[in-house]
């Protein structure tokens, strides 16, 4: 008996030692100061699970500066009505990095009411926050927003080129073509070649004809993304020498600029027009180039490339320039290019199927219903995309018929695409049998479950008393997904003027604090990627300290070999190369979505960027830009920049392949 007592003596003690331990390694972990990797460790942890959480606020606070502008970042890209007033008063933190941090991260957050707050303090600020101020009252700002407009223009005049530029840029995100006039006149007095160059973007993109003579006299300057600029603001203007100046630019020595003299010249229907895109095609070997015009003689349907057309299709050239003949073909010659279709529809090529059903359409008579039917069950699910989306036009009698049947198709790009049908056509009868789809759950694929609320949403936009939507909308904001949730809020918000934004956090999270800590500490130089493709390679840096978690979701797919043999499935030139997509059409991914992680780096020309469907939808798909994309900037996360071999990202064509990618660290280079 007392040698069971001693026992159990022993073992009280031995438990009580345990707990001691146990407890002094808590409050030792509770109470020591962590690392500066710890903390900026916690913040990304915090912003990937959208949760706008104390933890996270705090470390506005935290006394390591790059900490504290991280946790500013965080909390723009994260929202809500919390986030406003804590980024505003840290506009003024001691350290400009900090300050700037958050002067951009305002901007995120969608209070609109921030936009002449921080006009009116910007000019009191540094140079690097004003700049960041003014670029986020731009954000923040819409066209309705005249008090904004108007202090913006203040800063057209700032000593500050930075600023000027920010100021630019802010007029066109909001909107404001009011102030026009007091745009070309700040830019025919600027000296600042990267302030002009963004005032006439601005002055461009806002379509503003008086500027005609301001893109005419910049014409000639040795940017091309200038010249790009130009091109398209002088063909949205009032200038009778538009088309005289655009036909001399098809020879730009940059083929950037050529293709967008192309873009350009198809919105004019003149003869002249289609005659120098004529004279242009017969010459051209661009790949790229080829299909541009051919793109802009169907919009101009111009005939004069009828022979062009058919001789490079009997020749048998790519694939890429065969499509985009066909469907010039289909739009001059109408019927008459129907038995040229015949016969390419029946090649192995899905993307030239998938052409094929979109030329049928253009052909515009309903004769060619049958062979629409016919590619509407077509083995793979881009050629019936593309006979549905042309015989829900063709054969109006039938559309319930159509509809049905994509509802029940087993690829969900089929399904969205009818139910994208739906909601702009405003089909109301079809709400019960969504309603009855949305209540499958986690049954039903997730982009399916996003799709359904933005139909639910479309539909209360016009009636908030339609039952079924409503119920959409509640399975939406319960489901188990976070970016269905975050939709469903969003209708909540934009439609119903009800703030649940709160609903939508947190979200999963794939990615451990301690595995965030580790990358921290092992990529203090970026890593980069050399990625190899069928016309060469090229090598990006990627971004780690601007945009953590998703560099760290594009190595470990790298690691895993997913991008090996896939294609890149979109090229369009002065503009974007894209790959990376499993499915090859734009709608593949891998089983899950990365959060959006703006930053204020800019879209240059070679900027890696991640494509989405909206925010926080990312995946595996990334682009590299050809040219300067200013209105891409806080609206795609930009993860890296291309380093060197820009000349082989200009030669890639659509479904040229990703033959493989290397991750290269510091200590490997």
């Amino acid at each position: 008996m007392q040698s069971m007592r001693k026992m159990l003596n022993r073992l009280a003690a031995t438990l009580v030692i345990i707990i001691l331990v146990i407890m002094g390694y808590y409050l030792y972990d509770r109470f020591r100061e962590r690392s500066v990797a710890e903390r900026l460790a916690e913040v990304i942890h915090e912003e990937d699970r959208r949760t706008l959480s104390s933890k996270l606020t705090g470390y506005l606070e935290d006394n390591a500066p790059e900490v504290r502008a991280r946790a500013a970042l965080a909390i723009g890209r994260i929202g809500g009505k919390d986030s406003g007033p804590l980024l505003y008063e840290k506009t003024q933190d001691d350290v400009i990095d900090v300050a700037a941090a958050a002067g951009f991260a305002i901007g995120l957050t969608g209070q609109k009411e921030y936009a002449a707050k921080l006009l009116n303090v910007a000019f009191d600020l540094p140079s690097a926050v004003g700049a960041m101020a003014v670029a986020s009252a731009g954000r923040l700002a819409d066209s309705s927003m005249t008090e904004a407009a108007d202090l913006l223009v203040g800063y057209l005049d700032h000593p500050s080129p930075d600023v000027r530029e920010a100021a630019c840029l802010a007029l066109f995100n909001a909107g404001a073509k009011s102030k026009k006039a007091e745009l070309i006149g700040a830019m025919s007095d600027e000296s600042d070649e990267i302030v002009r160059a963004a005032g006439l973007y601005a002055l461009a993109r806002l379509q503003v004809a008086k500027a005609a003579s301001l893109f005419i006299e910049n014409l000639a300057d040795p940017d091309p993304f200038v010249r790009s600029t130009c091109l398209r603001g002088l063909a949205r203007s009032d200038s009778p020498q538009a088309i005289h100046y655009l036909t001399i630019a098809l020879n730009d020595g940059d083929p950037n600029v050529a293709a967008r003299a192309v873009s350009e010249l198809r919105l004019k229907d003149e003869p002249e027009a289609g005659a120098a895109l004529v004279k242009v095609l017969r010459r051209e070997k661009d790949e790229k180039l080829v299909m541009e015009l051919f793109a802009a003689l169907q919009r101009q349907k111009c005939a004069g490339a009828i022979d062009d057309a058919r001789e490079l299709i009997d020749v048998g050239p790519p694939v890429n320039l065969t499509a985009a003949a066909a469907r010039y073909l289909a739009v001059v010659q109408g019927d008459r290019a129907v038995n040229l279709l015949d016969s390419l529809s029946l090649g192995d090529d899905p993307y030239l199927r998938a052409a094929c059903a979109e030329a049928y359409g253009l052909v515009g008579s309903d004769k060619v219903t049958p062979r629409l039917a016919h590619l509407f069950n077509d083995d793979d699910p881009m050629v019936r995309t593309a006979a549905f989306e042309a015989l829900v036009k063709l054969d109006t009698a039938n559309v319930d018929f159509y509809i049905g049947q994509a509802l029940a198709d087993p690829d969900r790009v089929v399904t969205t695409t009818a139910l994208e049908f739906i909601k702009n056509a405003r089909l109301a009868l079809y709400l019960p049998g969504l309603n009855e789809m949305m209540s499958s759950g986690d049954e039903l694929d997730v982009d399916l479950r996003r799709m359904l609320v933005q139909v639910a949403g479309a539909f209360l936009s016009h009636s908030q008393d339609d039952s079924n939507a409503v119920l959409i909308l509640i399975n939406g904001a319960l489901d188990t997904e976070y970016i269905v949730r975050r939709e469903a809020a969003l209708v909540y918000r934009d439609v119903l003027n009800e703030d649940r934004l709160d609903m939508a956090p947190p979200a999963p999270t794939r990615i451990g604090k301690s595995e965030i800590e580790n990358a921290i500490e092992r990529y203090t130089t970026n890593p980069s990627a050399v990625v190899t493709t069928s016309k060469g390679e090229f090598e990006m840096e990627l971004y780690f300290d601007t945009a953590p978690l998703t560099v760290l979701s594009f190595v470990e797919l790298v690691d895993e070999g997913f991008y090996e043999g896939l294609s890149f499935h979109r090229v369009v030139p002065d503009f974007v190369i894209q790959g990376g997509d499993p499915r090859g059409d734009g709608w593949g991914g891998p089983p899950y979505n990365i959060r959006c992680e703006y930053s204020s780096e800019s879209y240059r020309r070679g900027t890696v960027g991640i494509a989405t469907s909206g925010k926080d939808t990312g995946g595996s798909q990334f682009f590299v830009t050809l040219s300067p994309q200013p209105h891409l900037e806080a609206h795609y996360t930009v993860f890296g920049q291309v380093i060197s071999g820009m000349d082989i990202v200009d030669r890639i064509v659509r479904g040229d392949l990703i033959e493989r990618i290397v991750i290269i660290e510091e200590e490997s280079r």
